[in-house]
């Protein structure tokens, strides 16, 4: 998938590019129209006809994962945290059964939960593992996000397309419009 952050001045041109671009049967997976940080939003763009909105989501920059790192890495802590704590608790508890350990058993504990404590002790490393394993973005993207954080406290609106991976941009279509600056991202 192809993830490209077009910056524009207002909210208008953002609803007509959409509509040229689907006029061009341009196929589009996903597309965000993010509100800028700088909240001096136009008059103009309360008053816009509603009636059809071609947006699937208008948000805040905050809101949205592919613009906030933190929300990403939470999803990612949540996704690898279902596989890896009862995968942790099953491999402490056959590593307890296999191995015969008492390590449990010399600090007070019964025997018959020696092996109960090895696969608890499994699914607090999965849970630890999950934690610190979803943590990091590589420098680029930072960066891409410092820019596209610096447009939108600039005033500027951000439409957020995502296309399948061997579709391009029609860049022609994009010429028609005033658009600030496009950025790719995940390329």
């Amino acid at each position: 998938m192809s993830t490209f952050v077009i910056t524009l001045k207002e909210k208008k041109p953002a609803k007509e590019l959409l509509l040229k671009l689907r006029e061009a049967q341009t196929p589009i997976l996903n597309c965000d129209l993010v509100e800028p940080l700088d909240n001096r939003a136009d008059n103009e763009d309360s008053n816009l006809d509603t009636s059809e909105e071609v947006f699937a989501n208008q948000s805040n920059f905050n809101n949205i994962k592919l613009l906030n790192p933190a929300l990403a890495r939470k999803d990612r802590q949540k996704t690898l945290a279902t596989w890896l704590i009862p995968f942790g608790f099953i491999a402490g508890l056959s590593f307890s059964q296999m191995t015969d350990l008492k390590t449990f058993e010399n600090m007070g504990f019964p025997n018959p939960f020696e092996k109960l404590l090895g696969g608890i002790v499994g699914m607090i490393s999965g849970a630890l593992g999950s934690f610190f394993s979803a943590g990091g973005t590589s420098q680029e993207t930072v960066d891409d996000l410092r820019a596209i954080r610096k447009k939108s406290e600039e005033g500027c609106w951000l439409l957020i397309l995502e296309l399948p991976m061997e579709i391009e941009l029609p860049w022609g279509i994009l010429k028609e419009t005033d658009s600030i600056e496009v950025i790719a991202i995940g390329k």
